[in-house]
């Protein structure tokens, strides 16, 4: 049996036995999930988190970060941040890199002297995030294995569209004050009775005449997916720093279609006219959410084409091609 330990040493605390309920960041649910996907394949699978305490759970053994180093594996995969590589000498080393890394911010977090004398490997989640990650950066090898989508999203009854709910579920930065303009803004739109649902605000509940918005706290994966089970589409504008959009891919596999800029990772999750709409601009982006509002044959058409999700992105298929990397070469030119 091969040994893989996972680090995960972001600022939040959580691990296997964090409540369904609590709607995790996509770095922390991700980590769990190839974990307890590599478990189901066979893999003995620690997970290092932020915690106090040792629990196993779906074959994973998830440890406090602090006992880390004391950990035997055969491969060590660390989110974004090499450093904890530095207690493993002569292990495989691989940087799962989930958010953009360029210089001056490896230099300003201090990871830039361990990129270069520990040259890991690295695995994006997108072609788009391995093409903008700066060729400076001395991977042993780079590899691209995108994200799965929990099985919440993929077993319900997918969405019906029955409802003119559109959906905002990324965080605020990304979009959100565009998306109210143009909730308050476009008269079309205004008109067309679709409803703004955001998900993750700290603001209250609420609606008004000049375009109905409704805010809802943070919610855990079953919440969300229940909501997109009577939901109409996504709306999600994509942000540059934006690697994979674990949202988008979501709402998708609920069969909800996402309107989108294209910018960054949307670009690549969204398929213009096939399971979502690229709009360049607010005009068309209003356009884009009247006609989904409006025309049941449109929408229908986009919602087949993002239900492909279903089989196109799930964590089987990801752990299939971790275990690829795992057993392969892991030098140059090998």
């Amino acid at each position: 049996m091969r040994r893989v330990l996972f680090i995960c040493a972001t600022p939040v605390a959580f691990g296997l036995d964090t409540p369904p309920e609590i709607g995790l960041g996509g770095i922390e649910s991700t980590n769990i999930a190839l974990s307890r996907a590599l478990a189901r394949r066979g893999w003995a699978v620690t997970l290092a988190t932020r915690r106090s305490g040792t629990v196993e759970r779906d074959g994973v053994r998830n440890i406090p970060l602090g006992e880390a180093a004391g950990c035997e594996a055969d491969a060590v995969v660390t989110s974004n941040d090499p450093r904890p590589l530095r207690a493993h000498p002569g292990r495989r080393g691989i940087v799962w890199v989930h958010n953009p890394l360029n210089v001056e911010k490896s230099v300003r977090k201090g990871y830039l002297l361990p990129f270069l004398s520990l040259r890991p490997e690295a695995v994006f989640v997108g072609t788009l995030a391995a093409r903008i990650m700066s060729p400076l950066y001395p991977f042993r090898r780079r590899h691209v294995v995108p994200h799965g989508v929990s099985p919440v999203f993929l077993t319900p009854e997918p969405t019906r569209g029955r409802s003119r709910d559109f959906v905002y579920a990324s965080q605020p930065q990304r979009g959100l004050d565009r998306m109210l303009r143009l909730w308050r803004g476009a008269a079309p739109l205004i008109t067309s009775g679709a409803k703004l649902h955001v998900f993750g605000s700290e603001q209250p509940d609420s609606s008004d005449d000049r375009g109905p918005v409704v805010f809802h706290p943070r919610r855990g994966a079953a919440a969300l997916a229940a909501f997109y089970g009577t939901a109409r589409a996504m709306v999600c504008p994509g942000s540059p720093d934006e690697t994979f959009c674990l949202a988008a891919a979501e709402a998708q596999a609920m069969g909800l279609p996402v309107v989108t800029a294209g910018i960054g990772a949307l670009a690549e999750r969204v398929q213009h006219g096939v399971n979502g709409w690229i709009a360049g601009t607010d005009a068309a982006f209003a356009e884009a959410i009247v006609s989904l509002a409006t025309q049941d044959d449109l929408w229908s058409e986009l919602s087949a084409g993002a239900l492909l999700q279903r089989r196109a992105l799930t964590w089987e298929r990801a752990a299939i091609l971790w275990e690829a990397i795992l057993r392969g070469p892991s030098r140059e030119g090998a």
